[in-house]
């Protein structure tokens, strides 16, 4: 990469970060009392205002509005990858790859419950062009197997045709999430390993911590709520991350989830749960990744990795606004919204 193209990312990546929302505009929209006000403080927001023009407060509901945030992530993310033609591309497929995998695992919950119908997509309309799922299709499937021919076409059929249920049998929600995510993170891995070795030691970081997080509240929620036995626990574990296997089974043979947090917490990606502020546990990798790449935003010296810290802390900034609309939308305790959000 030349020398203008990497000073090209750090400015402009930096500079993009520069306008996110600040503690002050957080309190703001925690204040709003609808969403249609939340709308209206975001249209007068110089990082989302551009898009958020053309909506009518009298009109707008949540998923419109959720939709158009998302694009405001792609759409910023899509510049920078003009300036890294090495593994920028990449990661950008990786960015549809993950969001196609929510709107799958959204769709399938909605199947579970038997509320198919109940099914939209939060992916803007011209998300269509660079995606193998037709979601549109896809809304309208009333069982497995409809949803199956949707997504014939696309690399997720193989991954899972396998779980398609016996007739009277409940989709084995666990189980896909599981394939899916092996196949998101798979990706990912791959453009690491083809960045070099001080790029590598970075990304590792930015993901290793996030991916063994996720195995550990994995592992607490299958072993809680789901009351699997060891084995069972251990299909679902993600093989990347740091966590060593020896570690990773003492956490699946844990007898009780004070042990668990206990066998965790002597890891070094578990030592940082200590130093977090958190409500809830799903909240844990979020919360590292965060971490990880708003130090990255900064110290970093590698195009590739500001790049990915940037979509990491954007993502973040999105989801906060989604938790606000809801908690407003309905009628939740301010301060819990509150703690939900993840922001410097």
């Amino acid at each position: 990469m030349s020398e203008y193209a990497s000073n090209a990312i750090f400015s402009k990546a930096r500079a993009m970060y520069g306008r996110r929302l600040t503690e002050n505009d957080y309190n703001k929209l925690l204040a709003c009392n609808s969403v249609p006000e939340i709308l209206t403080y975001l249209k007068n927001n110089g990082r989302y205002g551009h898009l958020l023009g053309k909506l009518s407060e009298s009109t707008i509901h949540r998923g419109e509005l959720e939709m158009v945030l998302r694009r405001q992530l792609f759409d910023d993310y899509e510049a920078l990858c003009r300036y890294e033609l090495t593994v920028g591309g990449e990661f950008a497929d990786y960015t549809v790859t993950k969001a196609e995998i929510a709107q799958i695992m959204h769709y399938l919950t909605m199947l579970s419950a038997g509320n198919p119908h109940d099914f939209y997509s939060l992916l803007p309309q011209y998300f269509s062009r660079v995606s193998s799922v037709n979601f549109t299709a896809m809304a309208g499937a009333e069982t497995y197997e409809e949803f199956l021919e949707v997504l014939k076409k696309s690399p997720y059929y193989k991954i899972l045709e396998p779980f398609k249920p016996e007739k009277g049998k409940r989709i084995d929600l666990p189980s896909i999430e599981n394939a899916l995510y092996n196949y998101q993170f798979g990706r990912i891995y791959a453009i690491i390993d083809k960045t070099s070795p001080e790029e590598q030691k970075d990304l590792h970081d930015m993901f290793d911590a996030n991916i063994d997080l996720r195995n550990f509240t994995r592992i607490f929620r299958l072993k809680k709520y789901y009351k699997l036995s060891p084995d069972e626990i251990k299909k679902h574990i993600l093989p990347f991350g740091s966590l060593k296997a020896r570690q990773i089974d003492e956490m699946c043979n844990a007898q009780d989830t004070k042990e668990l947090f206990a066998i965790m917490q002597q890891t070094s990606s578990g030592k940082r749960i200590a130093k977090m502020n958190y409500t809830f546990l799903l909240e844990i990798p979020r919360r590292a990744l965060y971490e990880e790449s708003y130090k990255n935003m900064y110290f970093s010296v590698s195009p590739i990795v500001v790049l990915i810290a940037y979509y990491n802390l954007a993502e973040a900034e999105i989801n906060n606004i989604i938790n606000i609309i809801e908690g407003v939308r309905y009628k939740a305790d301010t301060e819990k919204i509150r703690k939900l959000l993840i922001y410097k």
